[in-house]
């Protein structure tokens, strides 16, 4: 979770949304990136951590990097407290620990950045990059839906699939696999924009993740939901069918 949003998540259940995009991000491993034992994965811009502690939980023998400029001391010690015992968290990836990363993972992140392409040559010049990082990269799609949860996040845009495969090929990384998921989202976000539209949101934290108050059968069951959603588009996607979504990823590794 963006950590812009921890703070206003009091129901003590990750959003569904969150649970299917890790399943996704899984299932993306499994497919593209062999994660052997000694294996190091840096998760920038990894918010408070949930992904990367589900992960390490998963692989106990790989070692976890995250990095997100928006933590604190405070969140850092609460964090890390509770995380598998893999897992670092860092505020700078300056101060990660010199290792040639197997992974990078760059879950929703680049659409936080003006200079996203800036950004990743910048990353590929790291000495943690090393001709055999692979990564995996997902961003919110479509610049037509762009609305006030963006604003709120802090997002400088929204991607197609050829807009983001050229920033990551422009970079020097070159793209194995390229999709769309979460399809039946793309309705409710077009509704929730053409709404905005007629009449503008007075409060902009109150859209999203911020809002979500879901029980724990109501968490299982829109997760699972939008598991089979993000299952039927990656299976399609396998045999050359692309449908589009509300969120993009992109398997990739660099060009060396």
């Amino acid at each position: 979770m963006d950590l812009i949003e921890t703070a206003d998540v009091s129901s003590g259940h990750r959003h569904p949304w969150e649970i299917a995009r890790l399943w996704v991000l899984r299932r993306l491993i499994g497919q593209h990136v062999p994660l052997d034992d000694g294996a190091v994965i840096v998760d920038i811009g990894c918010g408070d951590a949930f992904v990367i502690g589900e992960l390490a939980a998963s692989f106990p023998q790989a070692t976890f990097f995250g990095v997100d400029a928006a933590l604190t001391d405070a969140v850092v010690s609460a964090r890390q407290a509770a995380l598998p015992h893999n897992v670092r968290l860092f505020r700078d990836v300056e101060a990660v620990p010199a290792s040639t990363a197997a992974l990078v993972l760059l879950m929703d992140v680049l659409e936080h950045i003006e200079d996203d392409h800036g950004f990743l040559t910048d990353l590929l010049a790291r000495p943690m990059i090393g001709p055999r990082t692979q990564f995996i990269v997902t961003v919110p799609a479509y610049q037509s839906l762009f609305s006030s949860h963006d604003v709120f996040l802090k997002h400088f845009r929204r991607y197609t699939n050829s807009q983001l495969r050229d920033r990551l090929e422009d970079a020097g990384l070159r793209v194995s696999d390229i999709g769309y998921f979460f399809a039946s989202l793309l309705p409710l976000r077009l509704l929730g924009v053409l709404k905005e539209r007629m009449r503008p949101p007075r409060n902009l934290a109150g859209t999203g993740l911020t809002t979500y108050g879901g029980g724990a059968m109501g968490t299982w069951m829109l997760s699972a939901f939008l598991t089979a959603d993000a299952l039927a588009a990656l299976t399609l996607r396998r045999v050359g069918i692309s449908i589009p979504g509300l969120s993009n990823y992109a398997v990739c590794r660099t060009s060396a």
